[in-house]
Formats: structure tokens, sequence, C-alpha cells
């Protein structure tokens, strides 16, 4: 008798365990304990998982909408900034021959030497609110409006801010060493002035081409505000 009272008990106890709930000896009714959370582990690709039908799960759905919204997004979001940073430009003329060519379609990056603007932080100490990403560096070919035509020109810095550019004997030299430019075509002539000393944001540029090229050597010099980008390839 008493070996089918123990039989009747552990009949209830698997019943009550295959219905995740169980009775303690005092008759009060217990949950019993729960699958162990799995982090990042959906509940159907879990081990053992039955597969769900197709198309039978909303959070299926949800889950490619979402990703194609946040595809639309960021494809938005790298066109913007394509658009900010990025323009056209078309060559004219030979002065920047054999580096650049007449009619050549130049990308220029207007964010390389963009102004980052600290104007709301103006009153923390060792930030300036006038500084840029980057400067023009020697060698940059830059794009730029023209300080004497309504137009905008191409060239090469060759002289920085507060350098002393001299021509003498068909070469460049700054501070009065010369300068080695392996990219310069032609003989390098000064017909006028022949020395420039360059203050704080003047640039001094040069046309690789140097017997076509109308530049620097013509009196004038590009400020900080006058240029528009680097030259980041062309085709």
């Amino acid at each position: 008798m008493a070996d089918k009272s123990k039989d009747n008990k552990n009949s209830v106890l698997k019943r009550g365990m295959a219905d995740y709930d169980w009775y303690t000896s005092d008759n009060q009714p217990r949950q019993a304990a729960r699958e162990p959370f799995r982090w990042g582990i959906p509940a159907d690709l879990r081990p053992g998982a039955k597969p769900r039908p197709k198309g039978s799960s909303r959070a299926a759905w949800y889950r490619r909408i979402r990703l194609a919204v946040a595809a639309v997004v960021a494809i938005a979001c790298v066109l913007f900034v394509a658009q900010a940073s990025l323009r056209g430009f078309d060559a004219e003329g030979e002065s920047m021959e054999p580096a650049v060519h007449n009619g050549d379609r130049i990308v220029v990056n207007k964010l390389a030497y963009a102004q980052i603007d600290f104007g709301l932080l103006d009153w923390a100490p060792l930030i300036d609110i006038h500084d840029h990403w980057f400067s023009p560096s020697r060698g940059n070919i830059i794009v730029f409006k023209s300080p004497v035509e309504d137009k905008e020109l191409i060239k090469r810095v060759i002289g920085l801010p507060g350098e002393e550019v001299t021509i003498a004997d068909d070469r460049v030299y700054i501070d009065q060493k010369p300068l080695d430019e392996p990219y310069a075509q032609g003989e390098t002539l000064c017909e006028q002035v022949c020395n420039w000393q360059l203050g704080a944001g003047e640039y001094f540029v040069l046309g690789d081409n140097r017997e076509n090229s109308l530049d620097s050597r013509e009196g004038w010099l590009v400020t900080r505000d006058l240029i528009d980008g680097k030259k980041l390839f062309s085709y």
C-alpha cells in the first residue's frame, strides 16, 4: 500500500513539473526553476528550439523594418557628409601640368582646412576659437579665389606664413635655403619683385608649369579666407 502511495506522489510531482508548477509538503504551490537567461540569444535560436514558421513572427518584420530604416539613415548621412565636404572643379589652362591638365575634373576637399567654431566655449582657457582642423602644407595643391580676378584658380602651395620666399637663379629659396621641387617644369623666372616676406595667414603659390603660369610672382598672395579646399584627386 505504501509503495502505491509513493508511486502516486511521483506521478503528481512529474505532472506538476511538466506544467511548470508543483506542490510542497505543506500543499503550497511553488513555481519551478526557470530556464537560465541567455544574453543576446533569441529564444527561437537557442539549442533545441523549434523553428518558427516563416511569416508567423511580427518580431521578424519589426527587425527587418528597423534594419531598413537604419540603412536609409546611414546612406543619408554619408550623402550629406559628401555634399558638405566635397565639390567638383573644372581645371582651365596649362599652369599645373603635368599634375593637372586642362579640362581635368578635380574633386576638392572643402573640410581640409575648415575652421572649428568654438564660439560657445570662448570662456574656456587654452581654446582658440579661431583654430582650424589643418593648415595648408607646402606642396599641397589648392583651389582658391583669385585675389585679383573674379575666378577660381588651382596652384601649389610654396611659401607658408612667416617665411621669406626668394626667387633667384631660376630657383625658389625659403628662408635663404633652396627648395627641392621635383614637380616643377621649366624655369622659375621672376621679372619684378623676387623677394616676399609672408605675414600671418598668407601663402605663396606657384603653378607647376613655371613658364606658363600666372601666380604669386605677379605680386599677390593667397590669404586663408580665399582658400576653398585641397585637391583630393582629379580625373
